[in-house]
Formats: C-alpha cells, sequence, structure tokens
C-alpha cells in the first residue's frame, strides 16, 4: 500500500451555520410532490468479499457517467438533493457506522467499534449524478470499491491484512506472494495501534478536493462527530464551512428504500412467528434467563426454516411479575409477562411486543391494560400519510386519561425502524413531533406503562406507511387482548 499522509492542518474555525426547519420542510413537500421515483436510485450489498482493491495516487477527478443504476446506498439522491439546497448544503458528511453504510452500501469496518471520527467518512453531494465519495480503512476498502465509492481514500489500521489475489495462480511461495503484494509500500510503513484520525482526515481533505468541495458549504453528522474530533474535522476541511445536518440526515433515513423496505419485512415476519412459537413456552417455573435464550433460539430456527439470506441476530426484552426491571425466581400463576422483542435482518430490527398473563389477569392488571389497549386502538387508525404524529400522541393520551388515569404521560407513543445502534430511531411520536407521516415510512406503535408493584404492560405493531394507510409487517396474527394462559 503506498504511504498515507496526514492532510495540512489549519487553525481557523469557521463558525458553524444551520439548517432552517421551514426551508428543509418546504424542501421535503417538494420531493413528496415530485415523488421519491422521480430519480431512480438502485442499492447493493453492503461487503462484496474477493473484490480487488484499487490503489489510488493523487487527487482523482473522473467522473463516472451520470447514471444512478452506478450508485450504492439507500439514499433517495433526488430528495436529498432539495433539502440540501433549502439547507444551504453543497454536500453531506456522514459519520456515524450505521449512516456511512446507509450512504454507501459498504461496510463501515471494524474501527467504527470506538465511534470515533475517522475510520469511514462518505460524502453525498448535493448534485445527484455524482458518486458518494468515501474514506475508509484498508481492511475494508476492498466493499467500498465494489460499492461504486468514488473518490475513495484508504487507511492503514492495526491488522495486517493484504490481499495476493491479484498474483493468483501462482507456484511461488508464501512468503514471495507477500513481498510481491507488498512491493509498493513506503521504507518504514508501520501500522498505527488502532487507527491515525490525522491520516483519515488528511484523506477527506483529499476527497473534498477530488468532489470540487474543497470550499463547500458542508453539512455534518455532528451527532456522530465526538466533541474530542469536533475542532480537528473543522481544521481539516478548511476553507469548507460546517454546519449540522444531524435534523436534515434524520428526515432522509426516515423514508425507507425498497431494500430497506424487504429487510424490515422479513425481520417482521420472522419476529412475529418467533413471538407466537415463544408463547407456549411461557410455563410455570421459567426463568428470565431461559425464556431470553429461547426466544433467540427461536428467531435463528424460523431464519432458517425461511432460508433468510441476510445476516440474522435478535434482541428481547422478557419480564414478569409485579416488577418491571427484575424477574427474580420463576414464572409464577397471577404474573404479568410482557414480552418485547425484535429480530435484526441485515442490521435492520424490527419491533413487537404483547402482555400475557399466567393464569387469570389481576384486576390491576387488566383495568391498567385496558387503558393501553383503548389508547392503542384510538392511535392505530391515525397511521396513514398526512397525519401529525403530535396528534397521534394527542389521541393515546386523551384515551388512557378517559379510561380513568388522568396522571399518565407517555413521552412517546412509538418511533421510526431501521437500522441504528439500538431498536429506535427518529422520528417519534411524541407531543412536540412536527414530523407528518408519509409514504415509505416505517414506525413502530406502542403504548406500554411500567408500574412497579403491577408489573409491566406494553403493546406494539410495527407498521409501513403506505400510499392509503398502514400496512402491519409485524402483529397482524397476534390478538390484542391480554392473553391469559
Amino acid at each position: 500500500m503506498a504511504a498515507l499522509r496526514p492532510g495540512r492542518r489549519v487553525a481557523v474555525v469557521e463558525p458553524p451555520f444551520h439548517c432552517l426547519r421551514r426551508g428543509i420542510a418546504e424542501a421535503d413537500q417538494g420531493c413528496r410532490q415530485g415523488g421519491q421515483d422521480a430519480t431512480p436510485h438502485c442499492f447493493s450489498p453492503g461487503f462484496v468479499s474477493g473484490a480487488i482493491m484499487r490503489r489510488r495516487r493523487g487527487v482523482d477527478n473522473a467522473r463516472p457517467p451520470a447514471c444512478h443504476a452506478a450508485m450504492p446506498g439507500h439514499v433517495d439522491r433526488a430528495r436529498a438533493a432539495r433539502l440540501m439546497e433549502a439547507a444551504g448544503f453543497d454536500a453531506l458528511l456522514v459519520a456515524s457506522p450505521e449512516t456511512f453504510r446507509w450512504a454507501t452500501g459498504a461496510e463501515p469496518g471494524v474501527a467504527m467499534g470506538w465511534r470515533r471520527l475517522g475510520p469511514a467518512i462518505a460524502v453525498v453531494p448535493a448534485d445527484p449524478s455524482l458518486p458518494v465519495g468515501a474514506v475508509v480503512t484498508d481492511l475494508f476498502a476492498a466493499g467500498a470499491t465494489a460499492a461504486g465509492c468514488d473518490p475513495l481514500r484508504t487507511h492503514p489500521i492495526w491488522p495486517e491484512a493484504l490481499s495476493v489475489r491479484q498474483l493468483l495462480p501462482s507456484d511461488a511461495d508464501a512468503a514471495t506472494l507477500i513481498a510481491a503484494a507488498t512491493a509498493d509500500r513506503a521504507p518504514g510503513f508501520a501500522r498505527p495501534g488502532t487507527f491515525d484520525r490525522g491520516a483519515a482526515l488528511g484523506l477527506l481533505r483529499e476527497v473534498l478536493a477530488a468532489m470540487g468541495l474543497a470550499g463547500a458549504r458542508i453539512g455534518a453528522e455532528l451527532s456522530a462527530v465526538p466533541a474530542a474530533d469536533h475542532a480537528a474535522l473543522l481544521d481539516a476541511v478548511e476553507p469548507a464551512r460546517i454546519g449540522d445536518a444531524t435534523g436534515l440526515v434524520d428526515r432522509l433515513r426516515a423514508h425507507k428504500s425498497p431494500a430497506e423496505i424487504a429487510l424490515l419485512r422479513e425481520a417482521g415476519a420472522i419476529t412475529e412467528a418467533a413471538l407466537a412459537a415463544f408463547v407456549p413456552l411461557l410455563r410455570e417455573g421459567a426463568t428470565r434467563a431461559a425464556l431470553g435464550r429461547a426466544f433467540l433460539d427461536l428467531v435463528r430456527e424460523e431464519a432458517a426454516r425461511r432460508g433468510t439470506a441476510a445476516n440474522v441476530t435478535a434482541w428481547e426484552y422478557v419480564g414478569f411479575g409485579t416488577s418491571p426491571w427484575s424477574s427474580p425466581g420463576g414464572l409464577a400463576r397471577g404474573d404479568v409477562v410482557k414480552v418485547d422483542v425484535g429480530a435484526v435482518v441485515g442490521g435492520y430490527t424490527a419491533d413487537l411486543a404483547r402482555t400475557y398473563t399466567l393464569g387469570p389477569a389481576p384486576a390491576r392488571a387488566t383495568q391498567v391494560y385496558d387503558a393501553l389497549r383503548a389508547a392503542f386502538e384510538a392511535g392505530r387508525p391515525m397511521f396513514r400519510p398526512g397525519t401529525a404524529l403530535r396528534d397521534i400522541h394527542a389521541a393515546c393520551i386523551r384515551a388512557v386519561h378517559g379510561a380513568g388515569f388522568p396522571s399518565y404521560a407517555r413521552g412517546h407513543f412509538g418511533h421510526g425502524l431501521g437500522a441504528s445502534i439500538w431498536s429506535e430511531e427518529w422520528p417519534y411520536t411524541a407531543a412536540d413531533a412536527e414530523m407528518v407521516l408519509e409514504p415509505g415510512m416505517v414506525m413502530a406503535f406502542e403504548a406500554p406503562w411500567y408500574i412497579d408493584g403491577i408489573g409491566g404492560f406494553i403493546l406494539e405493531d410495527m407498521l409501513l406507511i403506505t400510499e392509503d394507510g398502514a400496512e402491519t409487517l409485524a402483529g397482524a396474527a397476534l390478538p390484542r387482548e391480554m392473553p391469559a394462559l
């Protein structure tokens, strides 16, 4: 690998400029009127093994043809262009591992586990005819190359990893092959203990220059930039100016591509089937730990039965008894059982929940659950295009208050679903939510209550907003009442 050099460091800090909510909202409305298909986009698998990393030197100003069919990731580029124009940005800079994967279709790599700025950075230009540029580690460069990132710059991290595939077939021994594969390494080449932030940000500077963005207005995902890295980012991109585009990125990610919807649909189907198979295991004496393991096993079994191609993991919050937060001992008659679970397919999570009782439900539990059921029934028909999330929140609150609990004060009744570091992402069905539901959004709708001394309660479905309503991706086949087992 050629020697890498850090970029020029400039001790000038440009005050950030910010998006105007009204401008973004108006541009977003224009995108909705134009339709997501006004400009085509595509997506590709995250990491393609066996691709050969190209050796890059200097600044590459070459551009591929203006064709979205060659562009990776899940970004609706036409919509992104309108939102960037309204906010005054020439490009977006994304830095969290989940958003990098969304923007590029490539894996961000293991060095992103520290959630520091540098290992993987993507630059999405406002011009939808141009590809996404990226900085990645050498270990994951093949995936970014296969995903079509251009310009692409790579920097070394701690694992000694290289490819000799381009030299095969060959009769040479291992030492000869490795010597040939590393012949272009600079004298004294050494790998960092983890990664070199300075080298990575220097390469970001090169990427911006190659994309014609050296003096541009860059909207950065600042929620993913640690305070310890912020000044270094401003320094590295000068004279470009950095503004906060976290809200803009959230708006873009809230609309799922067809590939994202397919992953979420698969996750929902696996979760619903696994939960249905899980209910018979809620027997007297069962421990919380055993139940948790059993659900994870059921997810794996269902994924195998379905032949799910993407990687599948899962999470679970199973609890029982009168405490919502701990479940000591074994399941006993009269216990309230809260089951909040999700399969994760290709990084995209489902979210589904139901409440049960072992034996007849205690009177207090029935009173609480009936109020939550009323909230769910009030809010569910409102999930359709054009509904403000705050209006759903208000309807749910009114229902619980009207059921005899005027002090109930739940902060949100659900959230977006996608690929995040846990099961919730923006937007939230909250009292102050300005977002209006639009086709292509995937939401979890939930009505929970946690009462120490009575138990934990929840009713939750997973919904895809369609042109004329909402499709239930998980929960349609499960009862909404609180079954007595």
